[in-house]
């Protein structure tokens, strides 16, 4: 592995710039096909820019930044007692193959001097390595996370020794790109405390991660598109928000997928009226209540929500046009999907 760049000294813009020009640990579960938040195709279309990725955080992920360092604080306390510490280098690396990207958390090295000329590590404290060079006598990394600090979380996901399945292929990734193919999990869950878990990476799960990330990065950089999902729907919307007068002929291969989703389609509002039907009763039956119990056990609460106000613009334009016409802004359209009948 090799330093593209030191972190610590880019700016947010700088470190995005830089991660977009390869594969990072983040990513890894993407390609995958089971990161629940982001696709293939949408990543897809992030690395060859054609749209931008617009998350800028939220509160899980600010607190989890603000918690990464006192975790890995803790974890340091843990392992002291076996002669090993938690090292933080601040560095974007590269693997073996210029794609290959990685920001690790931080390093589990064994204790010694680590330089002639630096005393930097410390027994039970996370130590901060400044050189351009590896620190030295590494032995695992060790990747900081929490959940259920800001929202229900993925707490469930942790249970049994088990690690969230794409915390697991960042870390698969991490081991492809150092060569450390040891790698422990520090998690801060809501209402429980720190858990670890140790995850020891086989070579031939190294080889399948890389095999997949590697044609991945061949699609972006000969612009062969990957197929959609579901997830990619908000994606879709913004590379093509405006239709054009123009037809495209397909193969007979989504001819199929047509076929198919006008099938799914039709099952799809037979269950939705069979929901209706059952709602319905369910409502009849609970009447002006508030909740419905069965055997001492509450089914289900249908309750009312507070009065509130809403402004009604069309009363506004038809008293006061000209008030009305100085608030006014321009409402985007937007496509219909409608599907020819199968006549």
């Amino acid at each position: 592995m090799k330093v593209v760049a030191r972190t610590d000294e880019l700016t947010r813009d700088e470190w995005l710039e830089a991660r977009s020009k390869g594969i990072g640990g983040s990513d890894a579960g993407t390609i995958m096909g089971i990161n629940p938040y982001k696709s293939a195709w949408t990543l897809w279309a992030e690395k060859t820019g054609r749209i931008t990725d617009t998350f800028k955080g939220n509160e899980a992920t600010r607190l989890g930044q603000a918690f990464e360092r006192p975790i890995a604080e803790q974890y340091a306390q843990m392992i002291a007692e076996d002669g090993l510490v938690v090292v933080a280098w601040p560095v974007l690396l590269q693997g073996k193959k210029e794609w290959q990207l990685a920001n690790v958390d931080f390093f589990i090295c064994e204790y010694g001097n680590p330089h002639p000329d630096d005393n930097s590590y410390e027994l039970g404290k996370v130590s901060d390595w400044r050189h351009s060079s590896p620190p030295p006598n590494r032995v695992g990394i060790l990747e900081v996370k929490t959940t259920g600090l800001a929202g229900r979380g993925n707490a469930d996901q942790w249970g049994e020794n088990s690690v969230p399945a794409t915390y697991r292929m960042q870390g698969c990734h991490y081991a492809s790109v150092t060569g450390i193919k040891d790698v422990t999990f520090a998690c801060l869950i809501g209402g429980q405390g720190i858990v670890t878990r140790d995850v020891r990476y086989t070579q031939s799960e190294i080889d399948e991660l890389t095999t997949i990330e590697e044609f991945f990065w061949w699609q972006v950089n000969f612009d062969e598109e990957p197929i959609a999902d579901g997830g990619d729907l908000d994606a879709l919307k913004k590379l093509y928000p405006k239709s054009t007068d123009q037809t495209v002929e397909v193969d007979e291969f989504l001819a199929d997928i047509v076929a198919e989703y006008r099938v799914t389609k039709a099952a799809l509002e037979e269950t939705e009226a069979l929901l209706k039907k059952l709602r319905a009763q369910m409502e009849q039956a609970i009447g002006s209540a508030q909740a419905v119990e069965w055997n001492g056990r509450l089914l289900y609460t249908f309750k009312s929500t507070k009065d509130s106000e809403a402004l009604d613009v069309k009363a506004l334009q038809a008293e006061h046009p000209d008030i009305a016409a100085k608030f006014m802004k321009p409402k985007p359209g937007y496509r219909v999907l409608k599907v020819a009948s199968d006549d």
